[in-house]
């Protein structure tokens, strides 16, 4: 699968300044991404694309736990890519997942 490339919530421009497509790992990661900052049920098309963790309030017994049951059940439709961690930060009003796929890793910052 390939898909076009994002930056900022928008097309990310080549050096032509067209977009530009992207693929494999890569792709995975940023449809993760996409699953993770979009509430859930925020997609008018497709109302089960998206995260909840946008309903976290910090007063869960324990709010890193919830995030990364949160993150883990909104990337069951992105094969490939599994939430390793998830850390709630009430100063930044925040949540930070670390992914893995294909053997790498990265973390995704999700603003609340």
């Amino acid at each position: 699968m390939t898909d076009t490339a994002l930056k900022n919530g928008t097309f990310a421009p080549a050096a032509n300044g067209r977009p530009y497509r992207i693929g494999g790992t890569e792709e995975k990661f940023q449809r993760a991404a996409v699953c993770l900052t979009v509430p859930e049920g925020a997609f008018r098309y497709d109302a089960a694309l998206g995260s909840r963790l946008s309903l976290l309030t910090g007063n869960e017994a324990d709010p890193g736990a919830a995030a990364l049951t949160f993150a883990r059940q909104a990337l069951r439709g992105v094969p490939g890519v599994t939430a390793l961690s998830a850390a709630y930060s009430a100063e930044g009003k925040s949540v930070s997942v670390t992914l893995e796929c294909g053997g790498e890793q990265r973390t995704v910052e999700v603003k609340l």
